[in-house]
């Protein structure tokens, strides 16, 4: 059973569903506990059996009463295994599963602040399981540093595991020329247009606010910025960014769509796709996908993306908050030849295929919860 807060449309719960699926193709009873009240996507996946269970909480009393709702439920699913993502559900799963002597799988996704010893100890409960799944080697290598000293912490237990995507559906060659029209006229591209591609939610730590003053840096007056994604409950800081492309001059150059359905036509569409965050990754998954799509990319050079991309090679690697580096890097991407974009686009499949697919996270998992199963001597439905 995996177990998360909320069933939404965001990476992680992306990659829940798609380990949910690989356990019922592997052989197993697939579930999956959240809040079910903030899906708003298609038809679940008919293979996976939902529980709507809300978990999300700090509050100690909550997390003692979810513990016991969770205890309940596997005690009555027959549940052999419980794999969490999140910290509040985790540390009713925690008490859970120890109490009923259950494997307790863990995935650590971000660098979680951690000023004061409580705050540490809260986020602790992602590396007390059976086994620690980290999502990059900056992972790794960050729960190493934080939890090295821990008297209590094996850091025999992490296991990388790079984030996959589906290079299925980021595919360049399944783009037809009609989803790139419909897509640049509901965006109000002209023809001419060079498109900079920012997806992702708007957030102060995604860096929009530095590719807006890159913007302003640049030789190619053509370039477009397109900022695609939720701006739920950052309406101001939105607002506040396009009054600063009005600022610098840019009003009508830099705009702001929601969510794309068509996120790989989106991909396609754009000359280049920038990841500047000013704090690190402890992925990138927009990174994954334009390697996956062929497409130039730039990000900062902290975190996850310094081991998804190989600078020059890939893609571009810039300092974090930098927009003068950021503007000559674009002006340099959007100067290159075809010739010299589909050298470096395949060479950036190539190692989405190989290291970032959503099949090879898939295959690792299963092999994680199988040996996990295996040293608990438990008996597993998986072949």
């Amino acid at each position: 059973m995996q177990v998360i807060p909320a069933l939404g449309s965001g990476g992680v719960e992306i990659e829940t569903l798609e380990i949910g699926r690989a356990i019922a193709s592997a052989g197993g009873r697939s579930l999956i506990a959240a809040d079910l009240s903030y899906w708003g996507g298609e038809s679940l996946p008919a293979e996976i059996e939902f529980i709507n269970l809300p978990l999300n909480t700090k509050n100690p009393f909550r997390i003692s009463k979810n513990s016991n709702l969770i205890k309940d439920l596997i005690k009555k699913e027959g549940v052999n295994l419980v794999h969490v993502r999140s910290r509040s559900p985790a540390w009713s799963a925690y008490k859970a599963t120890r109490a009923l002597g259950i494997p307790f799988i863990t995935t650590h996704h971000a660098t979680y602040r951690s000023k004061s010893i409580l705050k540490t100890f809260y986020n602790s409960v992602m590396v007390r399981g059976d086994r620690v799944i980290a999502i990059s080697q900056f992972m790794a290598d960050h729960i190493m540093k934080i939890y090295k000293k821990s008297s209590w912490f094996d850091p025999k237990k992490i296991s990388l595991i790079h984030r996959g995507v589906d290079c299925h559906f980021f595919d360049p060659s399944t783009i037809s020329k009609e989803r790139l029209a419909h897509l640049k006229k509901s965006w109000e591209l002209k023809p001419e247009t060079r498109l900079i591609l920012l997806p992702g939610r708007i957030s102060r730590n995604k860096g929009q606010d530095v590719l807006i003053k890159a913007l302003s840096l640049m030789n190619h007056s053509d370039a477009t910025i397109v900022f695609v994604g939720s701006a739920q409950g950052h309406e101001n800081l939105r607002d506040t960014l396009l009054k600063q492309a009005a600022s610098f001059d840019l009003e009508g150059r830099v705009k702001w769509m929601p969510p794309c359905p068509d996120l790989p036509a989106a991909f396609q569409l754009a000359d280049v796709i920038v990841c500047p965050s000013l704090v690190p990754e402890g992925f990138g998954r927009v990174i994954a996908e334009a390697l996956s799509m062929k497409k130039p990319i730039i990000a900062s050079n902290i975190g996850a993306p310094r081991e998804l991309i190989e600078d020059g090679k890939t893609g571009w690697l810039t300092p974090p908050g930098d927009a003068v580096t950021l503007a000559k890097t674009l002006d340099h991407v959007l100067d290159l030849s075809e010739k010299q974009l589909n050298k470096m686009g395949e060479l950036g499949r190539k190692r989405a295929l190989s290291d970032f697919s959503k099949e090879t996270m898939c295959s690792e998992t299963i092999a994680l919860y199988v040996d996990v199963l295996k040293a608990r001597d438990s008996v597993t439905t998986f072949d």
